[in-house]
């Protein structure tokens, strides 16, 4: 069936307005932050209801098209990216409602479009709160997006942490409820009652079905928060004191940045009077009394414009959250005793400050260099005991490949994260290139002006792609790490233990979707 025919049949079951074949909307869906191209979508789709996905599974099904579900696509995995030809997106950001909070149950249901800084907003005025906040990019990424990627970034563990049921409407067209939205739907509070199916669809890639809602656990907004930050000139220094942190397991928010973000941290320009009022309003109103709001205040004005951090070439920055300030306090004055013994030179907190006010960065901060520059990230994730040896690895990594970097103007940099049990390092890699579609879109204002037009820079971007698909195979795949946005990108079969995981998966995915059409290729599932 051609494609005219197939958008006929979705414009009539979503209306017109919702369905559409312009060519740069298909280019912009076709593209990510990866820089690597797979297929040319043929049509986008943007249901508003469970329903409607329903119905566009069974035209896709109908006609073995298929199909690609989307949030926001800040990704660099190629997991939203069409891989067949004729493949039909299913952009899910006009589900975007918070469905219902309730605080006696402890519970907020959302459709899956509805992004990070959206559900903030919502949570805003409730004495509870979700305590994983959302990933740096929560300006535009969705909790679809996050659920199909195991987002992390901001707040305690991660998007599976505190997700008690998911409905997902499976490639074959049955309609699944898992955990609580199984249970008991309209007080779900109850996640397991016999075998819960809700963590199978988590870190799927959008592989096993489109999710229509999503239930998440809520908890009490801490009595008391602590801030801290300390600057080291050593780098390893600067990671003993991560990992010494999060084997306390009291840190919220623990993050390292290196000399690069400091320089885009203190060259940021002095934001208006009116946006420095509303930030200390905003801060006052997240202290647990006057006397920590003078504190907080207080620290966030000491650090002026963040030039300080110049300074420095590493620093620790750091979130402990309590039932109470003085259990926020106790808790960070056993950091600050690890900080003591390593060296680490107490400075403002004044970022961090800034950063738990104001959590999500702007796009095009994230992905696009202060001078213009394209950039990818990578991730990786190692047991606390091998993270220093994953340093070592990139360290050799790097200056073993510094004249091929030089050659073609590439530069990298990083940024470290840690939780209970787990290291995380994040090499950035940047390079002078035109924008593509999905970069183009997110720059803004004054940014765009400046790098919309850049030429094309195709062998530096060929060799970036090399790069980091070399620091991939050689860095990191002998740990046996676990990545986010795992997509269409890292290695997911070869890293499966035991002989029969990878066929159970496969099993599942061939009851589930016999003809093969919810995201091929992502996992590895073609």
């Amino acid at each position: 069936m051609t494609t005219a025919a197939i958008a006929g049949e979705l414009e009539r079951l979503l209306g017109a307005g919702h369905v559409s074949t312009d060519p740069a909307e298909l280019e912009l869906c076709s593209v990510d932050f990866s820089e690597q191209r797979l297929a040319t979508a043929a049509v986008i789709a943007r249901p508003g209801s469970t329903e409607e996905v329903r119905g566009i599974v069974s035209i896709a099904r109908a006609h073995s098209a298929p199909l690609v579900p989307r949030g926001a696509s800040m990704s660099y995995t190629l997991g939203a990216l069409p891989q067949r030809e004729g493949s039909i997106i299913v952009d899910m950001r006009r589900m975007n409602r918070v469905l219902a909070i309730s605080v006696e149950d402890l519970c907020v249901t959302v459709e899956p479009g509805v992004t990070w800084a959206q559900l903030r907003t919502a949570l805003a005025d409730c004495p509870c709160e979700v305590p994983f906040h959302g990933t740096f990019s929560g300006r535009a990424a969705t909790v679809g997006g996050g659920l199909g990627n195991w987002a992390i970034g901001w707040g305690k563990g991660n998007i599976a942490t505190y997700l008690i049921g998911l409905e997902v409407v499976l490639p074959d067209g049955r309609l699944l409820q898992t955990g609580a939205l199984a249970t008991n739907p309209d007080h779900p509070g109850l996640s397991h009652y016999g075998p819960d199916l809700t963590r199978l669809f988590v870190h799927d890639a959008g592989s096993l079905g489109i999710k229509t809602r999503a239930c998440f656990r809520l908890e009490p907004k801490p009595g008391g928060s602590a801030y801290a930050t300390w600057g080291f000139d050593d780098e390893d220094r600067a990671l003993e004191l991560m990992s010494a942190i999060g084997r306390l397991g009291v840190a919220t928010d623990l993050f390292v940045f290196g000399p690069y973000h400091h320089q885009v941290f203190s060259s940021r320009p002095k934001p208006p009077a009116s946006e420095v009022r509303a930030l200390l309003a905003t801060v006052a109103r997240g202290s647990s009394s006057r006397r920590n709001a003078a504190r907080n205040i207080l620290g966030l004005l000491r650090g002026g414009s963040l030039g300080y951090l110049r300074r420095w070439p590493w620093s620790v920055q750091t979130i402990v959250d309590g039932a109470t300030q003085r259990a926020a306090d106790g808790s960070m004055a056993a950091v600050r005793a690890a900080a003591r013994r390593l060296g680490g030179r107490s400075l403002p907190p004044s970022l961090v400050i800034a950063m738990r006010t104001m959590p999500f960065v702007p796009i095009d901060e994230l992905i696009v260099g202060m001078d213009g520059e394209c950039s990818f990230p990578s991730n990786c994730t190692v047991a606390l005991s091998e993270g220093m040896k994953l340093k070592r690895a990139l360290d050799e990594f790097f200056a073993a490949r510094a004249g091929f970097m030089q050659e073609h103007g590439l530069t990298a940099t990083r940024l470290y994260l840690a939780t209970a049990n787990a290291f995380g390092a994040e090499p950035i890699i940047y390079w002078k290139d035109r924008m593509n579609a999905l970069r183009y879109s997110v720059l803004t204002g004054e940014r765009r002006e400046r790098f919309g037009s850049q030429p094309a820079n195709p062998a530096a971007r060929a060799a970036a792609l090399a790069l980091r698909r070399e620091m991939v195979d050689t860095v990191f795949t002998p740990f046996r790490p676990m990545h986010v946005q795992i997509g269409k990108y890292y290695p997911y079969r070869a890293s499966r233990q035991g002989g029969d995981n990878w066929s159970v998966l496969e099993d599942f995915k061939n009851v589930v979707d016999p003809t093969r059409i919810m995201n091929p290729g992502a996992l590895g599932l073609d």
